[in-house]
């Protein structure tokens, strides 16, 4: 098999979407009908689909493909994945690219049917990625392939194709030489750790520091997709705790960043052994495709969305994960408002998961329960590098130097603080 770390150049994550109403298919009946015969939607003039493993139908694990396409390549390809409403191929030696393609059909709640198409990959070798960043050619093949192969699904399924095809890409930076990218990231995190770290000798929390804590309450019930990670996936109650602070510290009558700090216990399972404690941090960012990816300041803790801002890896796709504070509660960005109004009510927000270019999709919700409790003499700190989320590992480098960066700042702080435990500190007395 010819995986990602096998390619060149930067990886690609491509999604390409067709809506059906009125399909009188189910999605496994759709997604059975494209299995049988893969032809019967691939634009023959540019692609074939010659079966050279396996049994002539229907499409199984281990069946292999030869894909012919105009040029001095074919792509040879093999399943590695059948599910009632989806089936993955993965790339083999030879093949242009190097990653994974899966198709899948999910239920729309409006009664109609979604296709997906969805790949992972990297140009297989230097050839090819000449192929597809400099000349384009490859780029414009994939397009009109995939593109026509959604539009013959939405013909296979006897239903009515609503709008275009939504083709989304996400471009991911692959740094070749691992001893290069660790280089930069030891220059970024000592860059950042000494920033902060100075600034923690000015302050004790250099950002975030005042905040409130609360009980919390997960209900997570998953997606209608299959992500392979339990926090995304299971219908379960979980319990916790939240801190919610403004970043810079300014007057609550001026907007700021908001931080919304989550910790819970994860369940413990045959493989992972004992319960292990999980963090999330979130703040103020905006939820469109290019504002979810940065910081945006608040003047309400809610309604407002929380980001991630940076992203995780789940299996072979990147995600971020936010929070919607919902829109019936109205509650000013300062502590002593959001204390009064959790005290009256639990704060309610949408637990939301999406891909770099994707649409958010709801998995739980997220009530925050009265009464608050300040940290000023206890102080409550995270480090979700060292309490990750199980099957959620960060990525990117931003992600990798945020724990070393956490590390530097909270030993600083503890380092020029008052050695004595935070609960047993006495208030200084001065002299009259």
């Amino acid at each position: 098999m010819q995986g990602p770390r096998q390619g060149v150049g930067p990886l690609y994550q491509r999604r390409y979407t067709v809506r059906i109403a009125g399909s009188p298919l189910t999605a496994a009946e759709l997604i059975d009908r494209v299995a049988a015969d893969l032809n019967a939607a691939s634009p023959v003039e540019v692609a074939v689909f010659d079966k050279t493993s396996g049994a002539s139908r229907p499409l199984a694990i281990g069946d292999e493909y030869v894909v012919h396409m105009p040029g001095p390549w074919n792509c040879p390809v093999r399943v590695v994945e059948r599910a009632p409403a989806s089936f993955r191929l993965v790339t083999l030696s030879g093949h242009l690219e190097a990653g994974e393609i899966e198709f899948r059909v999910d239920e729309a709640r409006e009664d109609g049917l979604v296709f997906i198409i969805e790949s992972w990959a990297r140009s297989g070798d230097r050839l090819a990625e000449i192929l597809y960043e400099g000349v384009g050619i490859a780029k414009e093949m994939q397009l009109h392939m995939w593109t026509h192969f959604c539009t013959r699904v939405a013909e296979l399924s006897g239903g009515t194709m609503i709008g275009d095809v939504e083709v989304q890409t996400e471009r991911v930076d692959v740094a070749d030489a691992g001893q290069g990218q660790q280089l930069v990231e030891h220059a970024v995190t000592a860059a950042f750790a000494r920033t902060f770290a100075l600034a923690a000798r000015l302050r004790d929390r250099p950002l975030h520091p005042k905040g409130l804590v609360f009980d919390a309450a997960l209900v997570l019930h998953g997606t209608s997709q299959h992500w392979g990670v339990p926090f995304l996936d299971e219908r379960t109650e979980l319990r916790g705790e939240v801190r919610l602070s403004r970043a810079i510290g300014l007057p609550p009558p001026l907007p700021d960043l908001l931080g919304l700090a989550l910790r819970w216990r994860q369940p413990s399972t045959g493989d992972a052994g004992a319960e292990a404690t999980a963090e999330l941090l979130l703040a103020t960012t905006g939820h469109t495709t290019l504002g979810r990816h940065l910081l945006r300041p608040a003047t309400h803790w809610s309604p407002t969305f929380y980001g991630s801002l940076l992203a995780y890896q789940a299996g072979d796709r990147r995600i971020l994960l936010g929070a919607v504070a919902r829109r019936h509660q109205t509650v000013p960005a300062d502590l002593a408002a959001l204390a009064r109004s959790v005290d009256e009510q639990p704060l309610l927000l949408d637990l939301v998961v999406a891909t770099g270019f994707g649409p958010w999709e709801r998995f739980g919700e997220l009530r925050i329960l009265g009464p608050a409790r300040g940290d000023d003499h206890e102080s409550m700190r995270f480090n979700p590098a060292r309490n990750p989320i199980r099957g959620l590992p960060p990525a990117g480098l931003f992600q990798q130097v945020r724990g070393p960066t956490y590390d530097a700042v909270q030993h600083t702080a503890r380092r020029t603080g008052d050695p004595r435990p935070a609960q047993r500190r006495q208030p200084e007395r001065t002299a009259p």
